[in-house]
């Protein structure tokens, strides 16, 4: 008999994989810079790592932002504020270990100025930090609270694009880790919430049809900071609304890029997303463990990479061998989208 044609399988809804291949890229950025090689510093890339942190907080605008209710909302945030204290604990304990000192709440919450610089509204005391034990880890912390107010935000699109225009235009108001909800990881947050109006796929075909243009001016940006800089005018690592917005398009360009030139590349790249929580939580750690001789010189430009390695074997045995501890370690969640009993 002859055997009937089997009906095609429904395909499960992927993710964006030019989205993911730029979450790895931006996260490979922050590692970069926070090895603080010198060699790295005089390159012309510094446009690419003025977006690394800005796009991380319009892409958490963006997708917060679709669809979100009060208890999505809540839930979120519930689910990236456990892994991100459970690592900021654990480290808090371990540098308490060597001077045998005690947990402190100003030492775990790392809050001190709110908005802008001298706002002290909750004052822990004179040796209160200004970031959370993990340094790193300061816009996840901006991104917990700005999460609970979405569902606020989603509602209001329309008015914020005034509180936006006036946020940018204060020109040098870079995400400041020193802030908590700085007037910079605002601006950026609501663009993303903004921009969620639109169909990511919207998105894509603009930066892919227009990018040309944008990337003629990248490259002029780039020469004219590098004269400006050679001429002891400009710092190449001032950080710009303009050169932040660029570098945030050049990321997700790269992803787009990528996924067109290279697919079969970026597949394997956007595989390793799910690990960038941990390259957030655990780079800086790992590199106050390595000898002074992987930091600087010419083997530095190698050693995020080791890192970032090390860190995704990590992600990948946690998935292969305690897979139920996935949420509570590295936000991710299970297919059904209800966190990991």
């Amino acid at each position: 008999m002859p055997q009937k044609n089997s009906l095609p399988m429904e395909i499960p809804k992927k993710r964006v994989a030019w989205i993911d291949v730029s979450r790895v890229l931006a996260a490979l950025l922050i590692m970069y810079v926070h090895l603080s090689s010198p060699l790295l510093k005089t390159t012309g890339i510094h446009l690419f790592y003025n977006g690394r942190v800005p796009f991380f907080l319009v892409l958490a605008g963006y997708f917060l932002a679709r669809n979100i209710t009060w208890n999505k909302a809540l839930d979120r945030a519930l689910w990236l504020f456990i892994p991100y204290m459970i690592w900021n604990v654990l480290y808090l304990f371990l540098l308490s270990l060597p001077a045998g000192s005690s947990f402190q709440l100003a030492d775990l919450a790392g809050i001190r100025d709110v908005f802008l610089p001298g706002m002290d509204l909750f004052s822990f005391g004179s040796e209160s930090p200004d970031v959370p034990p993990i340094g790193p880890s300061w816009f996840l912390r901006d991104i917990i609270i700005l999460t609970l107010l979405t569902p606020l935000l989603a509602r209001i699109k329309i008015l914020l694009l005034p509180a936006l225009l006036l946020f940018f235009s204060f020109c040098n108001m870079a995400p400041d880790p020193l802030v908590t909800l700085s007037v910079g990881s605002c601006a950026f947050y609501l663009l993303g919430v903004v921009l969620s109006s639109r169909r990511i796929d919207d998105i894509h075909l603009v930066l892919n049809k227009k990018f040309g243009v944008v990337f003629c001016v990248s490259i002029l940006v780039s020469s004219a900071m590098v004269l400006l800089h050679s001429a002891g005018i400009l710092s190449l690592w001032t950080e710009t609304v303009a050169g932040m917005l660029l570098g945030v398009m050049l990321i997700m360009y790269a992803g787009i890029w990528m996924e067109k030139r290279l697919p079969g590349v970026a597949a394997r790249i956007a595989l390793l997303a799910p690990a960038c929580f941990l390259t957030f939580m655990l780079h800086l750690p790992i590199y106050e463990c390595l000898p002074s001789s992987m930091k600087f010189g010419a083997f530095s430009l190698f050693t995020p990479l080791l890192a970032f390695t090390a860190i995704v074997l990590f992600y990948f045995a946690l998935k292969r061998f305690t897979p139920f501890l996935l949420p509570y370690l590295a936000h991710v969640k299970r297919p059904s989208g209800k966190p990991s009993a």
